[in-house]
């Protein structure tokens, strides 16, 4: 293949692409006589209810790379396409095309489920042929031939037996989450979904106190998630930072000498006295009575345990998450 001198972008592409053309890739690859082991890549297919952006084509590219990097190191790779063809992002583009509005129940009454199937079904294909385009632009090296389509019975069928399987062998297990719910839709919602609709808000930050055990004395906790307070596991402080203990009224808080007269500002206290300061990693494992303890079933039992309530002195404390198992619910703590 000659190239020309001239650097041309466009046209050293379609010299490429026509060289591209002209070479059965698959068939060189596999019956190449070095390529002696056989590695296969799953596709995560992308969505057929819009046109590919640059991020979708910054992840194709480095597939792709992958591809090619194994196939070069001697490997024989499936490389197959896929497209996910079902769920409610293609749901609601044939409720766009066909100008329907309402709840689930209110469209399929005005539309019928059949003729939803029929729109949803050209619109993946519509979509299908610009993806194909943009993954020639690119030069991939898909299987198209072979690509799995995620509305097709067989595809369906496939992955029924694959959870049979799993089922069978004890991996499959049945378990409790918390996950986003859409009325009008009548449906779950994936956490991609529910970024759909991602706005910027500004929500404010709480302040609590929790009192230690044994101590008198109060730590001052701020979040922005209030609602992770009846499963918070632990408070954290940074090891390094200075904490003071102030005198408000009949009580003695503790506090980042920081954030000290900032905080006194936000919560409207004039009236208060340092006692005196200590370094953060003297907290470290102390244990707090939890503000709701009384109040949620189950809570005392759990904090008489050395794994919660207590103090965690770490620089990332404000970055620390911890997962504990209570009961069959799998329960996510941050601070």
């Amino acid at each position: 293949m000659q190239i020309s001198s001239e650097f041309k972008p466009k046209q050293i592409e379609q010299e490429v692409k026509n060289k591209l053309l002209s070479v059965d890739l698959e068939k060189l690859i596999f019956e190449s006589p070095n390529k002696t082991k056989k590695i296969a890549f799953i596709e995560g297919p992308p969505t057929m209810n819009g046109t590919p952006h640059a991020g979708h084509l910054r992840g194709r590219i480095i597939k792709d790379l992958w591809y090619r990097y194994m196939t070069l190191r001697g490997y024989k790779i499936v490389f197959n396409a896929g497209w996910d063809t079902q769920g409610l992002p293609v749901e609601l583009q044939a409720e766009k095309e066909l100008g329907l509005s309402g709840n689930k129940s209110q469209v399929i009454q005005s539309a019928g489920v059949e003729k939803m199937v029929s729109e949803c079904k050209k619109i993946v294909h519509r979509f299908n042929e610009k993806w194909v385009e943009a993954d020639k632009l690119l030069g991939m090296s898909f299987n198209q031939k072979n690509a799995y389509w995620t509305y097709k019975d067989e595809y369906i069928e496939r992955e029924w037996k694959y959870l049979k399987k799993a089922h069978e062998n004890g991996i499959l297990s049945e378990d409790y989450k918390v996950v986003a719910y859409c009325p009008s839709c009548q449906t779950s919602l994936s956490h991609a979904e529910v970024n759909q609709g991602y706005e910027m808000v500004q929500d404010p930050s709480l302040y609590y106190k929790v009192k230690l055990q044994d101590e008198d004395l109060y730590l001052i906790v701020w979040t922005t998630m209030p609602f992770t307070l009846v499963t918070d596991a632990m408070v954290g402080v940074n090891p390094d930072e200075n904490y003071v203990h102030v005198k408000v009224g009949n009580e003695t808080w503790l506090l980042g000498e920081k954030r000290l007269e900032e905080f006194m500002k936000e919560v409207r206290i004039e009236d208060y006295t340092k006692v005196k300061t200590v370094k953060g990693d003297t907290l470290e494992k102390k244990k707090y009575k939890h503000p709701l303890l009384d109040e949620i079933p189950g809570l005392q039992e759990k904090a008489i345990l050395p794994q919660f309530h207590f103090v965690v002195a770490r620089q990332e404390a404000d970055l620390y998450t911890c997962h504990l198992q209570m009961e069959k619910k799998t329960l996510r703590l941050e601070i």
